[in-house]
């Protein structure tokens, strides 16, 4: 629980004046049984009190009872709130350092649960914890106090609970600790079944799956309904034990009351007993309180781990101490000797690649799936690490450089076309936040999408739904470009996408890209070899190895599996 310390410490003056309303409650609390046992059943100091002055103690101690509540109240929740703030915001932050690789390792719907179901259990438990832990032992040790003032053998009532108590708390977190792990493990898994049949409706539709989802999704939530029950059974129980222990020292109080109220000894009076009771009452439901606090403590240790799993973890791609900025454009870069295979794995991803680019080229990657094209793309960004080897910008390691500002200077359009919730505009702004309004006519010419965003009614600001789901496959892969395009980077990556363009728009744009390729380095992944037959150099990859690199003319003498593309594509005679 350290981790929360960390951020609740810069709370401490709100901590200050929790403290200050718990003694207030505490006293008001304390206050009031005391002047109805003294001043009212016992009838003492009547000469020296009228009822005017009882009504007006009764309402300062009322008063200040409520002001006390009201400031413990507001301490709570806005400290509990800025909680739920930093923590989810922290959450958020970190998991934007993350690789692919770390993402696919806690998984999505993981994360999104962490960040908001074990933020919220998290803020729930310091929402409770602020009362039972600061307000319950004042009134347990002030109450404590006040009957040992009147007859310590009255303690004993209370005293003869406690071990029970205790050995109930044990019990209960030790039992309920696990199931809390196992229901976040099925919650998790619930709302990825759940995320990927509302992203892939579609496909689960066309492919008549709708019932094997269903099973798959009540299976799942049948194992969660289980450990919830179980959970549930646990907590059940406490609430019978807990009011048949308090009855039981309750009698066993009025037991001793009556025994002395009887014999007459020490000068025990019925305002005693009642004091006594009701300050055994304040004791006991403060007990209470602790129990609500240990029944959430479990799942609340839960999540707590889950998220510092998140904000523990050591990130693969961070900056070095060298940190560079970049302060030229980037004219070359070079592969030296570069392996990569994916972390825990001995699989080379990619082999022995040695290659160089530079400025006012066109360059184009072909060769069957898996062949770790994509793979390569991502190193240059550093989405991922090399496993050894170098990769150098302007004869600089990218390790040197700053993370940021090496990304800057990329425009990276991948294989999937993503777009945000939004305008046409909002997305664009995404290349470049301060674009000028040429700047995004250029970009929009260019990747073909000007025709199509003028049919729009509202033209550049149309609406973009959830995924851009509004959008057909071909315009959101020319927004996607167009959005890199507005970036004017040094170097632009299209990871095959152009997949969904149609001959006549691919052509175009490609056509457009001579242009582009001033000042920059252009690098393509294809599958349509008759969309890069003008390249600088097309390099043929299988199995992580280049196979063979050169123009179209010159693969097409030397190179088998690139002929074999060719003809596969019509671009030679069989």
């Amino acid at each position: 629980m350290k981790i929360i310390w960390k951020y609740l410490k810069k709370y401490k003056i709100l901590l200050l004046f929790n403290i200050l309303a718990a003694l207030l409650i505490s006293f008001c609390e304390i206050g009031i049984p005391f002047v109805i046992g003294e001043f009212i059943i016992d009838h003492q100091s009547k000469d020296k009190i009228g009822y005017d002055q009882l009504f007006l103690i009764f309402l300062i101690l009322v008063v200040f009872g409520i002001l006390g509540n009201l400031l413990i109240n507001f301490c709570s929740s806005f400290v509990s709130s800025k909680l739920f703030n930093d923590l989810s915001m922290d959450i958020f932050k970190k998991v934007q350092t993350f690789s692919p690789y770390e993402m696919q390792k806690f998984g999505i719907s993981s994360i999104m649960n962490r960040n908001t179901s074990d933020v919220y259990q998290i803020m729930s438990f310091m929402s409770t914890f602020y009362r039972a832990a600061i307000v319950a032992p004042i009134i347990v040790l002030c109450s404590f106090i006040m009957i040992c003032r009147i007859n310590y053998h009255l303690v004993f009532g209370i005293l003869c609970i406690i071990p029970f108590l205790i050995f109930m708390i044990i019990f209960m977190v030790n039992k309920t600790y696990y199931l809390s792990v196992e229901q976040q493990k099925q919650l998790d898994k619930l709302n990825l079944i759940t995320r990927e049949n509302l992203t892939g409706f579609k496909v689960v539709r066309s492919l008549c799956q709708d019932k094997h989802e269903e099973k798959r999704f009540e299976e799942c939530n049948t194992k969660y309904s289980i450990f919830s029950i179980k959970l549930f059974n646990f907590l059940v129980l406490i609430d019978p034990i807990f009011y048949f222990l308090v009855n039981f020292s309750i009698i066993l109080t009025i037991g001793f009351g009556t025994h002395y109220l009887s014999t007459g000894s020490g000068n025990f009076t019925l305002g005693n007993l009642f004091k006594c009771i009701e300050f055994q009452f304040h004791v006991l439901f403060s007990i209470l309180n602790f129990l609500l606090l240990f029944m959430m403590f479990p799942k609340t240790l839960v999540s707590v781990k889950r998220i510092e799993e998140i904000l523990s973890y050591k990130i693969i791609i961070k900056n070095n101490d060298v940190n560079l900025k970049i302060k030229e454009n980037i004219k070359k870069i070079e592969f030296k000797d570069v392996i990569f295979s994916y972390p825990n794995s001995n699989q080379k991803i990619l082999d022995n690649i040695n290659l160089i680019f530079y400025q006012n080229e066109i360059i184009s990657f072909v060769g069957p799936t898996g062949s770790g094209k994509s793979t390569l793309m991502y190193l240059i960004p550093r989405l991922y690490n090399v496993t050894s080897g170098t990769i150098k910008l302007n004869d600089i390691d990218i390790f040197d450089y700053n993370i940021d500002d090496l990304r800057s200077k990329i425009g990276f359009v991948s294989q999937k076309n993503f777009l945000f919730k939004g305008t046409i505009l909002s997305n664009l702004y995404m290349g470049k936040e301060n674009a000028s309004d040429e700047n995004i006519l250029e970009a929009i010419k260019i990747s073909q999408a000007y025709d199509f965003v003028e049919s729009k009614t509202e033209k550049i600001n149309e609406f973009v739904s959830e995924f851009g789901n509004n959008f057909s496959g071909g315009q959101k892969q020319r927004l996607a470009i167009a959005r890199a395009l507005v970036k004017k980077p040094d170097i632009y990556i299209f990871d095959d996408s152009f997949s969904a363009l149609d001959y006549k728009t691919d052509y175009e744009l490609k056509k457009a890209f001579y242009e582009m390729k001033k000042n920059s380095i252009v690098i393509i992944v294809a599958q349509r070899l008759s969309s890069i037959l003008n390249s600088d150099k097309i390099i043929v990859l299988d199995q992580g190895r280049i196979l063979d690199i050169g123009k179209h003319e010159e693969l097409i003498q030397r190179c088998e599996f690139y002929k074999e593309l060719a003809r596969s594509q019509h671009l030679l005679e069989f």
